[in-house]
């Protein structure tokens, strides 16, 4: 049957109905109405115009005050939590100071209704974007292969993609006023130094650039503040002069009497938390610069709030119903949130707004179990309102505690995709083997964005994607391994090193070392721009609110971007590491083993896509497969694993360190099989990668969870900052009375057996099947794609057909 939304109050019943969702498919918005607002892009050149020759951090500053101080700002019928990233809330913002190409895309394109102004606006900042900063570092024809999207993600610098986790503890705690006279101080001790006798210019001069940065952080978050109180002001208006509504009247002079508070001042209780909270979101991702994400621990930051307003009952006194309508209303608005990216982006995150991810449960920084009233009141908004995001992630530990596992399961129940599992205790080892971080600060991780986890708190959080992001695409890299470094079906470009024609390798080591060769080109490439990125972000993109809140760049007078004080580099391998894994495991065993055929033979059938091969291609797709727990695939995927890991062991980032390869895919297993030729799998040309970092080929699993539990139990995930694993699970198993028993005895073999992570679709073929026939019937209905969720009805047909066709796993067998 299909899922329905049941909000717990009229408020957010109404909200729902009236949420104005920004989902793409296809790399279009569903929803008619969207549209890409002028405002920001207006203010922020402007100001540019006015403040050229000034420190670039002065220029970003004053240009982010003349976005809040001018900015068109609304507050709508119910809402409880207000403040947006664009001046209507059909409206997303546009970014002509990141990518010059990402820009030209949405400007060109029917949701800009200021195309005259934007194209002017975009080529003024053409000299300035990050993009043409750092395009002069690259050859063309390391461009071409970056911009092909082929073997790696396209930089950065032209996606102006990125992923943070803001220092939320230190607005909440301290209010922006405390860290303004901060600041101020150590401006004022700076320029007392200077003056010191006698005169030291190696100790002196780099207060210079200091006092320039924390200046920046005062223009800053000065006009956060004034921002704050320009809807505190507008809700008074609208309360004294535009309602009669004596309830509405009563909540937006209550919601003024939080914006004249917060951010400027600590917060006093949950009212105040979620909405300085939510300010200091919007100005971190979307307003000072785009950012995906929703990278916190939600929980554990509003805890403290929630206790003094629903269990002691001292401040912003509130029922635990009135927390769970506060959590749906966020929920709701972080659904109408809206951000633009270029068509490569919204491709990637089909059936999604933006990777919106919160994390709850996990372990406090003493060690004891983390979650919390807060924790199920989160939980249940979640079920109530069967809204895509915020995603939600779990820090999954033996000795969390079974009431919260069980609101869990619920929510998986219910066919929503999330929560995600992590394993906990492993996550949190990893931060403290490979990264350096004490344990303390390691138990209170978030993940940074669908799989990464990160530290959070009042310093060293991350601040930009640069640390930690982009993507390498494997299927793709071992396509050309056999065709001498060549793409011949799809960009006909040289894409990699010459590693020979695959029809003439002799040994099974030959094909191996050509997959090594081709995976180290394009890590290489890929690291090289992410820093490169890194040092143009630092150089013209600086960002002093994000800055401001956090201690170590108050502290030290740094930007964000170039403050690296908790190393904590990953990259992606996206879609296709299982393709890898099988097409490998049946060279090595028809071809090198069996002697069946030749690779000659084989690069005939796979140019020719299998054409008058069928049988040759049904003895390769049914050669062994990774996740039936045979030890001659797992075998070979233990290898290619630990390669992985190895190959971006020899590699050290901006932050001085190696990164972590993460296996995962987002729908890059959807956008990136067109691209992908036909494969050694038995996968024809142009058909879905794998559809996650370690879940078995579509329908290739035969034999039960169990197996496929233990073919990923044997990836050592320790060396991995991720490895995602899809599942799907019997409806009927899920929703028996038992459902919940066998789901947990599964979790617990999860957790014994050291697997890093697990999400599921518990959803029935039948339902999907009728979800493509009758759509309007269907509009709660969500699905795990890989990494987030996604309304069902807003996927491509043949992105509803790749989750169709997921094995069904039946817990009971």
């Amino acid at each position: 049957m299909p899922t329905v939304a049941t909000p717990s109050t009229e408020r957010t019943a109404r909200l729902k109905n009236r949420c104005r969702f920004k989902h793409v498919a296809g790399g279009e918005y569903v929803h008619a109405g969207v549209k890409a607002g002028v405002e920001r892009a207006r203010l922020i050149t402007e100001s540019h115009k006015k403040n050229i020759g000034n420190p670039n951090c002065i220029i970003r500053a004053r240009g982010l005050a003349n976005i809040l101080d001018n900015i068109t700002i609304h507050i709508q019928d119910d809402e409880l939590i207000v403040g947006a990233n664009t001046e209507h809330p059909d409206y997303f913002p546009m970014y002509p100071e990141l990518s010059y190409f990402a820009t030209v895309d949405m400007v060109e394109s029917h949701y800009c209704d200021h195309q005259e102004e934007m194209r002017e606006i975009s080529e003024y900042w053409r000299p300035y974007t990050i993009q043409t900063k750092a395009e002069k570092y690259f050859t063309p024809e390391e461009l071409g292969i970056m911009y092909s999207a082929t073997i790696v993600q396209p930089p950065m610098f032209v996606t102006a993609f990125s992923s943070i986790v803001p220092t939320y503890e230190a607005v909440l705690e301290d209010g922006l006023i405390k860290r303004i006279e901060d600041v101020e101080q150590k401006i004022a001790d700076a320029n007392a130094s200077l003056r010191e006798s006698p005169w030291n210019a190696q100790d002196k001069l780099g207060l210079l650039d200091k006092i320039d940065q924390w200046e920046a952080m005062v223009i800053a978050m000065k006009a956060v503040v004034g921002w704050a109180q320009r809807h505190a002001r507008l809700a008074k208006i609208m309360a004294e002069n535009f309602l009669a509504d004596p309830k509405r009247k009563e909540e937006l002079l209550e919601i003024s009497d939080i914006c004249r508070n917060v951010p400027a001042y600590p917060a006093r209780g949950l009212k105040d938390a979620m909405q300085s909270k939510w300010f200091t979101y919007l100005l971190c991702h979307s307003v000072e610069r785009y950012s995906s994400g929703y990278g916190q621990k939600e929980d554990k930051m509003l805890w403290p709030y929630y206790k003094k307003s629903v269990l002691d009952q001292t401040d912003q006194v509130m029922t635990y119903a009135d927390a769970v309508e506060l959590f749906e209303c966020e929920r709701l608005k972080v659904s109408e949130h809206g951000s633009t990216k270029g068509r490569q982006l919204r491709e990637f995150f089909a059936g999604s707004n933006d990777l919106f991810i919160l994390t709850l449960g996990g372990t406090n920084a003493d060690g004891t179990d983390g979650s919390n009233e807060c924790t199920n009141a989160i939980l249940e908004a979640a079920a109530n309102i069967v809204t895509t995001e915020p995603s939600i992630g779990f820090r999954w530990n033996e000795n969390g505690n079974v009431e919260t596992k069980k609101k869990v399961f619920e929510c998986i129940k219910k066919g929503f995709g999330f929560p995600s599992i992590k394993n906990d205790e492993m996550n949190t080892q990893q931060l403290v083997k490979y990264f350096n971080v004490p344990l303390d600060v390691a138990r209170d991780w978030a993940l940074v964005l669908c799989m990464s986890p990160g530290i959070t708190g009042r310093r060293g959080t991350q601040k930009t994607r640069s640390e930690g992001g982009s993507d390498v695409y494997p299927a793709k890299v071992m396509e050309i391994a056999l065709t001498n470094g060549f793409d011949e079906f799809f960009s006909n470009v040289q894409l990699g090193p010459e590693t020979g024609d695959g029809a003439n390798f002799k040994s099974f080591d030959e094909v191996w070392n050509a997959v090594k060769a081709q995976i180290r080109s394009a890590i290489e490439l890929s690291l090289r721009s992410k820093d490169v990125g890194r040092i143009m972000e630092l150089t013209h993109l600086c960002c002093p609110f994000i800055s401001a809140i956090d201690d170590g760049c108050v502290e030290k007078g740094m930007d964000a971007n170039a403050l690296a004080e908790v190393a904590n580099p990953w990259h992606n391998i996206i879609g296709g590491s299982v393709v890898v894994i099988d097409s490998m495991t049946a060279i090595k065993k028809l071809v090198f083993e069996d002697k069946k055929y030749t690779m000659a033979e084989l690069m005939d059938a796979l140019r020719n896509n299998w054409e008058g091969k069928e049988e040759m291609r049904l003895d390769f797709w049914n050669a062994p497969k990774f996740g039936n727990d045979d030890p001659y695939a797992d075998e070979l995927a233990t290898k290619y694993y630990d390669l992985i890991a190895d190959e971006w062991k020899r590699n050290t980032t901006y932050s001085g360190t190696y990164p972590l390869p993460l296996a995962q895919s987002v729908a890059g297993y959807i956008v990136n099989g067109p691209k992908t030729a036909a494969t050694a799998n038995g996968r024809h040309a142009g058909e879905a990668l794998d559809d996650g970092g370690s879940s078995p080929y579509m329908g290739c699993d035969k034999n039960g969870p169990t197996a496929v539990l233990k073919s990923v139990s044997k990836i050592d995930a320790s060396k991995h900052k991720g490895v995602l694993l899809n599942q799907r699970l019997s409806t009927v198993l899920m929703n028996s009375d038992a459902g919940f028993d066998l789901w947990h005895a599964y979790m617990k073999t999860w957790h014994s057996l050291g697997i890093d992570h697990v999400q599921f679709n518990v959803i029935s073929q039948e339902d999907m099947k009728a979800a493509q026939i009758e759509p309007e019937k269907y509009t709660d209905t969500l699905v795990r794609i890989a990494g987030y969720s996604a309304k069902f009805i807003d996927l491509a047909r043949y992105s509803q057909d790749t989750i169709i066709a997921r094995t069904e796993q039946d817990m009971a067998g």
